[in-house]
């Protein structure tokens, strides 16, 4: 067996001027492409071999049409080649600024947000040192007003308290950085009026300078401070001009830790925002191009790049033009390392992302049936993979029938935190499946983009296997492990496993299905550990939650924001378990008092290991404090009423006879009633072996078995 396919070598010690041979390979993925480009005929195969080692990437690979049916993959899957996006700061010099010892090194030309110091990600220098400012006040805004109506009054003008900020000597290198509802506004300081007390940004924040539902006025930090620099060591500043340092050009400054010196310090900077950019159009798009065990590391943003309306969301039209410190949600409009548009059957299997200030992976406009399995993202400025184009199914800008499993994905929002792990806005018929998504500063899986009840084309998805874990960490609200919006049919969210989901003031979720979520269904997850509910419906029609195991919320089991008349959910079959917090939990005398759920709820184990009388299967209670200081009290025990309108009339409240449920084992012992329930082990969550994964698109590239003959690398 042979093949008409292109085949060129790329090597660590390659040369520019190579022919790509085995024995003469290329230096990068750019010389590679030039001799494929050269060689290729209409429609021809090509695969570049990359060997293992370190390649320097300071270039976008930029893949068209033209470009289609390409390969790069590894020649040794266990000798991944890291294509690297940084330059070496080298150099370093003491100086002292501010009276602290720091080291300087000349910045390349064009710098970014990040410094890596031995791999790891350094702060840049704020204020305060931990915790937050609050505004003193913020125009107009009256932060007790309805948190709905005023929600969008977003300003670019704020004042602070005496004493909260120093005089600054370079300002204009400021961002107030402000963390409320779901995103994290951005707003770099226009001026700053210290007789009146008032910071001026060019970015308008796009929601009200509140601190969302404790009706009290934002709270903030400065990021980017020179003059809180030296002050905590492992912190940097960007010295634009040399004015700081007195070096008179561009230079980094940088406070060592105690281990650390000029000598022995290896830092990096990134120099690139994205690695590849594969772009078809709607009357061509890129076909089959795959990245196979390849890693690619350090790229961000020289600047953090401002949202722009019209965010695809029902307020846009009434939104004041310019530029924006957020998106409306899930950092959506934030770029990606890797970016696909227009893009049909192309993968990218095994290998890795790292150290980016952005997402890492894009699915954008008219990208369908791609795969993205395997790959190991971390140390993420925003999330791991973002799909979405067209709102329309019928679209060329659709994208649909996308797959991302098998992916461990940890370590992101660093610098965007309302990222999302996986998000999907407008698409169906994806598979989310079998990936880890930790160490998140918000939700980790994000379906739909609709609000209310109206059309949506986000139907057909599956979010299976999937392990979840320690997200949101108190820093922003409104989230979930698993977060659906609109009307999806089809949608089925099965086995995954979801735990230590943690909200600042209101909304830590397990399961949450946003507004108008309809016609979903929720089976053989095990849900635990969060701060409000393990499973939340804010409002939709006719959603099924069964088979599941959810215990140990910390405002009860499941919830519903806003019942109306219609059934919301049927909740059968189902384990609940407390621990001094009820199965269906709310607040007392408002719209989502327990006794107004209009709920289908029976035949489910039910047990309270710490029970308060009548408070076991129902109960209104009431929350206080913000973070991890968050604390739940009963108000209103409803048992009896909860019964009383017909629910889980064939229930049973007994021990389940559980192996260690204080350890979060809930292995079933023998008799144990809940071994009647169908609950997925969540051992089964998480990423499969490589052999267990099925996509027809995961098959590894292979060698030539007959290939001319080719002479020995001399590498």
């Amino acid at each position: 067996m042979s093949t008409d396919r292109i085949e060129v070598f790329v090597h660590p010690n390659g040369s520019r001027y190579a022919d790509g041979s085995l024995g003469y390979p290329v230096d990068s993925l750019i010389t590679a492409m030039t001799l494929i480009r050269a060689r290729r005929a209409p429609g021809q195969r090509a695969v570049a071999w990359i060997a293992g080692g370190h390649y320097a990437h300071h270039e976008t690979l930029r893949l068209g049409p033209a470009d289609s049916f390409t390969s790069f993959v590894a020649l040794d899957a266990q000798d991944r080649p890291v294509f690297d996006g940084s330059t070496p700061v080298t150099e370093w010099q003491p100086v002292t600024v501010n009276g602290h010892a720091l080291l300087a090194a000349p910045a390349p030309a064009h710098g970014s947000r990040a410094l890596y110091i031995e791999g790891e990600r350094r702060s840049r220098p704020r204020l305060p040192r931990a915790g937050r400012l609050r505004m003193a006040g913020a125009g107009a805004l009256d932060p007790a007003a309805h948190g709905v109506g005023t929600m969008f009054d977003g300003g670019d003008t704020f004042t602070f308290a005496e004493g909260d900020v120093p005089e600054l000597s370079e300002p204009e290198r400021v961002e107030v950085v402000v963390p409320h509802y779901w995103v994290q506004e951005r707003l770099p300081i226009g001026t700053i009026d210290h007789d009146t007390r008032t910071i001026t940004s060019p970015y308008r924040s796009l929601f009200a300078l509140r601190d969302d539902s404790t009706k009290r006025f934002a709270t903030y930090y400065l990021d980017n401070v020179v003059e809180a620099l030296g002050e905590d060591g492992g912190e940097w500043y960007l010295d634009t001009t040399g004015s700081i340092s007195g070096l008179g050009s561009p230079h980094v400054l940088y406070a060592p830790l105690p281990d650390e010196d000029a000598a022995s310090l290896r830092a990096h900077l990134p120099v690139i925002d994205s690695f590849v950019v594969i772009a078809g159009s709607a009357d061509e798009p890129v076909r089959e191009v795959r990245f196979e065990n390849v890693e690619f590391a350090y790229a961000d943003f020289a600047t953090a790049p401002a949202a722009v309306p019209p965010f695809g969301v029902r307020e846009d039209p009434l939104l004041p033009a310019g530029e924006y410190g957020s998106d409306i949600q899930a950092a959506c409009q934030v770029p990606a390392a890797l970016q696909l548009r227009y893009a049909r059957a192309c993968a990218i299997v095994g290998g890795g992302i790292s150290h980016v200030g952005g997402y890492g992976i894009e699915l954008g406009e008219g990208t369908r049936g791609a795969l993205v399995s395997g790959v190991d993202m971390t140390d993420l400025g925003a999330g791991g993979v973002r799909a979405g184009g067209a709102t329309e199914a019928s679209a060329p800008g659709f994208v649909s029938h996308n797959e991302v499993s098998d992916c461990t994905i940890r370590s992101g929002g660093r610098t965007y935190p309302g990222c999302v792990g996986i998000l999907v806005q407008h698409g169906a018929h994806h598979v989310i499946a079998h990936n880890e998504v930790a160490d998140m500063l918000y939700t980790a899986i994000s379906v739909g983009w609709v609000w209310d009840y109206h059309a949506s084309a986000s139907v057909g998805n599956i979010i299976e296997g999937n392990h979840l874990h320690h997200l949101g960490q108190g820093e922003l609200n409104d989230m979930g492990g698993i977060y659906l919006l609109g009307i999806a049919p089809g949608t089925v969210v099965r086995g995954n496993h979801i735990h230590d989901v943690r909200c600042r003031n209101y909304g830590g979720w397990g399961i949450y299905l946003d507004e108008a979520s309809s016609h979903v269904v929720v089976e053989q997850n095990t849900v635990h550990d969060t701060s409000s509910q393990c499973m939340h419906l804010h409002y939709g029609r006719e959603n099924i939650v069964r088979d599941n195991l959810f215990a140990f919320g910390g405002e009860g089991q499941i919830a519903v924001t806003r019942p109306e008349e219609q059934v919301g959910l049927t909740v059968m079959n189902n384990v609940i378990l407390g621990q001094g917090r009820p199965a269906f939990g709310g607040h007392h005398e408002r719209p989502d008092d327990v006794r107004a759920f209009n709920v289908r709820s029976d035949l489910n184990l039910i047990w309270d290991y710490a029970a308060t009388h009548g408070s076991v299967i129902a109960a209104n209670g009431r929350v206080e404090g913000s973070g991890h200081e968050r604390d739940w009290s009963l108000v209103h025990p409803a048992d009896e009423e909860w019964l009383a309108a017909g629910h889980d009339t064939h229930s049973v409240v007994t021990d389940p006879l559980l192996r260690d449920p204080e350890a979060r084992d809930f292995t079933p012992l023998a008799g144990s009633p809940a071994l009647a329930k169908t609950v997925t082990p969540i051992s089964d969550a998480g990423p499969r072996p490589a052999a267990e994964r099925r996509h027809p698109l995961g098959q590894p590239t292979l060698p030539d078995p007959t290939p001319p003959t080719r002479a020995r690398s001399v590498f």
